[in-house]
């Protein structure tokens, strides 16, 4: 596995470039892998691999192969996602400061190279970043859902993904062959303040 992913990521860049890759067992048949792989746009959002791409990896990679291995090369599955929190700030200290401190946080913790395909997210590193910021009294609430579609001009994936369905001892665990992005940053975290 790990063989494989070093071949992915060290595709000659004239034939593409792939951002992420994650392999797995194919379900279906024991002699074959299942390899998703994501891209980057030029906004450094995640975007699917063009087919071009998927064409070069599938030939790259076949030299690398036992004649009895197959590897099926799909598209990974993006999950966009918001964050939304509730605090009681100390009366001396500002809080929109409190809140904006918090928000650089969450967005640093949540860059997107900090996340990889099938890696979920762990409720417990948001909080911490919440609960470590100077002037908070308490944090009364964090929520995280999908987004989906678009929003005053901003274009999220499709996929409807139900996080608290999918939570499992503080891990939101995405789907076989997904990946987290917390889209923009700017709009995607938001916080209320008492």
């Amino acid at each position: 596995k790990e063989d494989l992913l070093a071949r992915i990521y060290t595709l000659p860049a004239k034939f593409g470039r792939v951002f992420r890759a994650g392999i797995r067992k194919n379900p279906n048949n024991p002699l074959a892998a299942e390899l998703s792989i994501i891209c980057l746009d030029n906004q450094k959002k995640l975007t699917v691999a063009p087919d071009a791409l998927k064409k070069n990896l599938r030939i790259y990679l076949n030299e690398f192969r036992l004649i009895s291995d197959a590897i099926d090369i799909l598209d990974a599955r993006v999950i966009n996602f918001k964050v939304d929190f509730d605090i009681f700030v100390d009366p001396k200290f500002n809080k929109t400061t409190v809140v904006q401190t918090i928000i650089a946080k969450i967005a640093n913790l949540l860059e997107l190279k900090n996340f990889q395909i099938d890696q979920p997210i762990i409720m417990v590193d948001i909080m911490n970043a919440i609960i470590n910021t100077n002037g908070l009294l308490t944090m009364t609430a964090v929520r995280i859902q999908t987004v989906r579609g678009v929003h005053d001009g901003r274009v999220y994936s499709n996929i409807s993904f139900n996080m608290d369905a999918h939570t499992v001892k503080g891990l939101i665990i995405g789907p076989p062959g997904s990946i987290f992005e917390l889209r923009y940053p700017k709009y995607d975290i938001t916080g209320n303040a008492s």
